[in-house]
């Protein structure tokens, strides 16, 4: 039965027009895969079900979310600050840490686990674990994704990890069919920063900086052609003062051992905080990772003081900001991360067999935007519209070889 609705669905998306020239090449590809095949000869060709899947599911994203071609509309923003931690679930971000999983952090340091971000109430909680976004970004700045008021954000590819999912928040829609595992392999699909790397105003204005090794090949650094330090790369282009020779020498002193290709978030904050001092990016990059890493270790406790450890890095990101010439009054903050994580004890691992994986978050700091706080309206928004919301914060409208989905509209309303 299953077998005969799925050829019956691709009977019927098959018919609609893939000629546009936004049309994705995929889709075209997979129904020439699909038209190749003989379902009347048996009714357990498991791959061309899976390629129906993702052919309906697919053709389905590209007819939903498009940006009308040639829009226009005044900058938000001079200066935008994309900032990412891998991982970070939702409930903590909402909740605070939670009760059943500190339960599984070792007894003798319990108490002081408690002391830290162990109050009554998730509200309370939640402003332990994380006093910058609860205080200064819940009072000035837009927060989405509490899916206790029905306020959800989602990733939209079917895969719930890391590389799959930070390509289609950075190229504005997902790729299961090319982009499917962590692989080290660059990225085909442009994404937002190169494009906004090639504009009038942001040409050579553009610079990421990541904690995971990946990003080099996620935001195709070869082809992209603007700052991507990642990973243990030394920085050495653009200007080069004497503290990044300093914290070009201290990274490589960490024993190998202790890593798995993911530098720490201080030392990846540090170079990226060097590098605004110096250079004055108008576009940044700023993707941590310790999350995730302790999370998968199974270490509740790390994973607490990492989601505490980023919100210290917003705070400082913040009065930086605040401090300096160029950028005070000028800059947009966008916060978010690249997947969910399961539920209780499924919290440590995240993939498309893993319930709660796919559910995200997103904040926004900017000026000239509604200080709306803690958004509980029920609505869904997705991952794949974070690139269109960099784009639309510095005034354009990111168009590439690929369909981008928009704006998160409700952030500009």
């Amino acid at each position: 039965m299953k077998h005969l609705l799925a050829v019956v669905l691709f009977c019927l998306f098959s018919t609609l027009p893939l000629s546009a020239p936004d049309a994705p090449e995929h889709l075209a590809f997979t129904r020439s895969q699909l038209q190749a095949r003989d379902f009347t000869k048996t009714t357990t060709d498991v791959h061309g079900l899976s390629l129906i899947q993702q052919y309906c599911t697919a053709t389905l994203r590209h007819c939903t979310l498009q940006v009308p071609k040639g829009t226009t509309h005044p900058p938000v923003a001079d200066f935008v600050f994309v900032v990412t931690t891998d991982g970070l679930r939702w409930q903590e971000v909402f909740t605070g840490a939670d009760p059943y999983l500190m339960g599984t952090i070792a007894p003798e340091q319990q108490l002081a686990y408690q002391n830290q971000y162990g109050a009554q109430t998730p509200n309370e909680r939640r402003a332990q674990l994380m006093p910058f976004f609860w205080s200064k970004l819940a009072k000035n700045g837009q927060i989405y994704g509490n899916r206790a008021y029905g306020n959800q954000m989602n990733v939209d590819n079917n895969l719930w990890f890391s590389y799959p999912g930070y390509n289609e928040l950075f190229s504005g829609g997902p790729d299961d069919l090319r982009i499917w595992s962590n692989a080290k392999k660059q990225n085909p699909n442009t994404n937002v920063f190169e494009y906004l790397n090639k504009q009038a105003g942001t040409r050579g204005k553009v610079a990421a900086f990541g904690s995971w090794d990946a990003f080099p090949y996620i935001l195709n650094e070869n082809r992209a052609e603007f700052t991507v330090n990642a990973g243990f790369e030394n920085r050495t282009d653009g200007p080069v003062n004497a503290e990044q020779v300093r914290l070009n020498a201290l990274q490589h002193l960490i024993p190998a051992n202790l890593h798995t290709g993911v530098r720490p978030d201080s030392l990846t904050w540090a170079f990226a905080k060097n590098y605004l001092q110096v250079a004055h990016p108008r576009v940044t990059l700023i993707g941590l990772g310790e999350t995730d890493e302790y999370a998968h270790l199974g270490n509740y406790a790390g994973y607490l003081d990492a989601a505490r450890h980023f919100d210290a890095c917003l705070a400082d990101l913040y009065q930086f900001i605040q401090n300096d010439p160029v950028y005070r009054g000028r800059s947009a903050i966008l916060i978010t991360t690249d997947h969910g994580r399961g539920n209780k004890d499924g919290w440590c691992n995240h993939h498309a067999l893993v319930e709660g994986s796919d559910a995200i978050w997103c904040a926004v700091l900017a000026p000239n935007i509604e200080a709306k706080g803690e958004v509980k309206q029920p609505m869904q928004i997705w991952q794949k519209q974070m690139a269109q919301t960099i784009a639309y914060m510095m005034g354009f409208d990111f168009q590439c070889e690929h369909s981008v989905a928009g704006p998160i509209n409700e952030i500009f309303e």
